[in-house]
């Protein structure tokens, strides 16, 4: 009974993510990975796949690493849901003409449950863990093509009792198209494409999803720049067969694929202001259609440069109406452009 009591717990909780995000009409191993990373693209209500263009595009859309200049490192911590938190880290610049290379650690915080007293049943511990590289390739002044490959790693552990494990190897692929008049970008990115995890008897599909994004660099200059942002995402049921049916060659065009319909996608809006390349101020919405919960976003950040050094901070805050929640994510932002090399006449 016991046993029943803490694995029904450890379920509750990998379903923290899942049921606020609506990913899944079941269990989804690793959809904490769908909790946005960074908060510039929170507080812009995670319409990001356009725009992508920190070195945060490695989790949202690989393809946006061409537009990194220098080196960049950034960590954001998010304080998520039911004391559970979410923290990132991820650096990288270009390596060679047209070549750009990034690396991701994704930790997603679960404090210890206790069904019962620690001396009479010792509690659960959960590990979610990813972690891997992403490249990008510049293929001309307009296309830009992207991968990532995550490692991720789940774990369920209890004192005296026989460790659980999953891991698995995830793939992104994202494409970036920059029109010059109008400032324009289309975003397309494939996340967490996998085979499912297996924990003991149980196979959870990977957090599979496609997003498409739209960014619009709508004004610029010296002192205001305005953009805005859309994007539209969709979970990937993995869980396709192929049917043939059995009449033989005259049955043949009723092959087809069947699977799980999928009635969830979300669509996000987002803007952000730069004033003087120092301040920017940033507002956004979601809705999660299926789940019918709707998130208004806000926040802010600053940057300041001390050569060859940048820095920035940003902060967003953002409310899931139908939890009545509030999620707030902080993240720190440093940029390393190298001087040039001085030759002499």
């Amino acid at each position: 009974m016991r046993r029943l009591e803490a694995w029904a717990g450890v379920l509750a909780l990998l379903l923290v993510p899942l049921n606020a995000r609506a990913v899944s009409n079941g269990t989804q191993a690793g959809s904490f990975l769908l909790i946005g990373d960074g908060a510039r693209a929170a507080a812009m209500g995670e319409a990001f796949t356009g725009l992508a263009d920190d070195v945060t595009a490695a989790s949202w859309n690989p393809a946006g690493l061409t537009q990194v200049v220098g080196f960049e490192s950034s960590l954001a911590y998010a304080d998520w849901f039911a004391d559970t938190s979410y923290s990132t880290v991820a650096f990288g610049g270009p390596v060679a003409a047209d070549h750009f290379l990034a690396g991701t650690i994704h930790y997603f915080h679960v404090p210890r449950i206790a069904n019962v007293p620690e001396e009479v049943e010792p509690g659960v511990d959960l590990t979610n863990v990813a972690v891997g590289p992403a490249y990008a390739y510049r293929w001309s002044d307009r296309i830009s093509l992207g991968g990532g490959l995550k490692f991720l790693s789940q774990g369920v552990s209890q004192e005296g009792r026989p460790a659980s494990n999953a891991a698995s190897a995830l793939v992104d692929l994202g494409a970036q198209v920059h029109y010059p008049d109008p400032a324009v970008t289309l975003g397309f990115a494939l996340q967490n494409m996998g085979a499912r995890l297996k924990f003991r008897d149980a196979k959870s599909p990977s957090p599979f999803w496609a997003r498409l994004g739209l960014a619009w660099r709508a004004w610029h200059d010296e002192w205001l720049e305005v953009g805005l942002t859309g994007d539209v995402s969709q979970p990937v049921d993995t869980g396709y067969r192929l049917v043939v049916p059995s009449g033989g060659l005259s049955d043949i065009f009723r092959i087809s694929l069947k699977g799980n319909k999928q009635n969830r996608y979300n669509w996000a809006l987002g803007t952000e202001w730069r004033l003087a390349r120092i301040l920017a101020l940033r507002a956004g919405w979601t809705t999660r259609i299926g789940s019918d919960i709707n998130s208004p976003s806000a926040g802010a950040g600053v940057r300041f440069a001390v050569d060859p050094f940048t820095y920035a901070l940003d902060y967003s805050w953002s409310y899931w109406a139908d939890l009545s929640a509030n999620v707030s994510r902080v993240a720190l932002t440093i940029g390393y452009r190298p001087r040039p090399h001085e030759t002499e006449d």
